[in-house]
C-alpha cells in the first residue's frame, strides 16, 4: 500500500495534469493552520507550517522546486506532528500516523497568485492537498 501512494503522488507532484484517482487514494485539502477531519477516521490534520520553494513565476527553473510542510496528526487526545517534503533528503512525500498513511500531493495557491499579494505568503494563505489510505 505504501508503495502504490509513493507512485501515485511521484506521478502527481511530476505531471501537471496527473490527479490522483479520488476512488483509490481519497485526496483531502487542508486549508493552513485550521483542523480538518479525515473523513471516516476520528484523525485531525492540521497544516501548521509551509516551506515554499517552488519556482517563482517568470523564472526558467531546472526543476520544480521544493515544498515541506509539517502537519500535526491528532488521534486518541495524542498529537504526533509529520513532515512531508517533494525533494528532500531528511523527509519524504509520503508519513505514517495514527495508523494512515499521508501523501504530499500539492501545494496551492501558485506562485503567481502569492506574487499578486505584495506580500510575504502567510500559513493562512496556503491550501495543501494530501491523499491518505491504511498505513502497512
Amino acid at each position: 500500500m505504501r508503495l502504490a501512494l509513493a507512485i501515485l503522488a511521484f506521478s502527481s507532484l511530476a505531471s501537471s495534469s496527473g490527479a490522483l484517482t479520488p476512488e483509490v487514494f481519497p485526496q483531502l485539502r487542508l486549508p493552513g493552520g485550521e483542523p480538518t477531519r479525515v473523513p471516516g477516521t476520528d484523525i485531525t490534520l492540521t497544516l501548521t507550517e509551509v516551506e515554499d520553494q517552488r519556482c517563482p513565476t517568470g523564472v526558467d527553473c531546472v526543476w520544480e522546486g521544493m515544498i515541506r510542510v509539517h502537519l500535526a496528526v491528532m488521534h486518541d487526545g495524542a498529537v504526533q506532528d509529520i513532515t512531508l517534503c517533494n525533494r528532500c533528503e531528511d523527509a519524504a512525500d509520503l508519513s505514517a500516523a495514527a495508523g494512515q498513511t499521508f501523501g504530499l500531493v500539492g501545494l496551492a495557491p501558485s506562485t503567481e497568485a502569492l506574487a499578486k499579494l505584495g506580500r510575504t505568503p502567510e500559513l493562512t494563505d496556503y491550501t495543501l492537498t494530501v491523499n491518505y489510505g491504511p498505513a502497512d
